[in-house]
């Protein structure tokens, strides 16, 4: 079979989202924080602001794994191009290495393997309860799910990056934290801790709020040969 354990853990993890999966840049990345002061909204204002008035997003995404010892995992990696449509809706269509799409309807989450002729579909109530795809894709009240540990500045790249900690107030069995990071006062990056030690990174660019997104955008249709496992609610 063709899909390795790395490929297997990457497509779990868009299920979490998101896929996109913060302290651990400066850790990993061995950025050195800043140590400028950092004007303007703090890093829970920003999640804040952008729960309550980031009614669309549409941004490009890279997503890579970064394993227990700190190496890249050059097997696990992806791009392709993010969605957002609240509440409840997203569009994860992954381009390379292979094309995938994660897609939740406000109902359904749909995993479509384009190049297996398969999709699989789960309601959501039962696939995202508490995750960091929830956190993203819902209201503004999902926070409650999660404890505010931490805050603090690095630079990533030319970036400087405003952080904030999450922990999830029940035991989760795939994640053990999610950090978000802002710069310039939009979504840049996203860390998701698992439970195995490995790290997933998101990284957002030619990020767009509230664009207005064409409703079809968020509704599965595939040909009448892939094959569909479960049932549409």
């Amino acid at each position: 079979m063709r899909v390795t354990i790395s490929e297997k853990l990457l497509n779990k993890s868009l299920l979490l989202l998101l896929a996109f999966s913060m302290a651990f840049v400066s850790l990993i990345a061995q950025d050195e924080p800043n140590e400028e002061p950092v004007l303007g909204l703090s890093a829970e204002e920003l999640l804040q602001d952008f729960m309550s008035e980031a009614k669309t997003l549409t941004a490009n995404f890279s997503q890579v794994v970064i394993d227990e010892e700190g190496n890249l995992d050059d097997t696990a990696s992806s791009a392709g191009v993010f969605l957002l449509a609240r509440p409840g809706k997203f569009r994860w269509q992954v381009a390379t290495p292979s094309e995938l799409l994660i897609l939740a309807d406000g109902k359904n989450l749909w995993n479509y393997d384009i190049e297996l002729e398969q999709a699989t579909v789960k309601a959501i109530d039962k696939t995202l309860t508490n995750t960091p795809a929830m956190l993203l894709s819902g209201e503004s009240d999902v926070l409650k799910a999660y404890e505010i540990k931490n805050s603090f500045v690095t630079v990533y790249g030319q970036d400087t990056i405003k952080w904030l900690e999450l922990i999830p107030n029940d035991s989760h069995d795939d994640f053990s934290k999610l950090n978000i990071g802002f710069s310039n006062n939009e979504i840049r990056l996203m860390e998701l801790a698992t439970n195995i030690g490995q790290i997933i990174r998101i990284e957002f660019d030619s990020v767009r709020r509230n664009e207005e997104l064409n409703e079809s955008l968020f509704k599965f249709s595939a040909p009448d040969y892939v094959d569909i496992i479960g049932d549409a609610q």
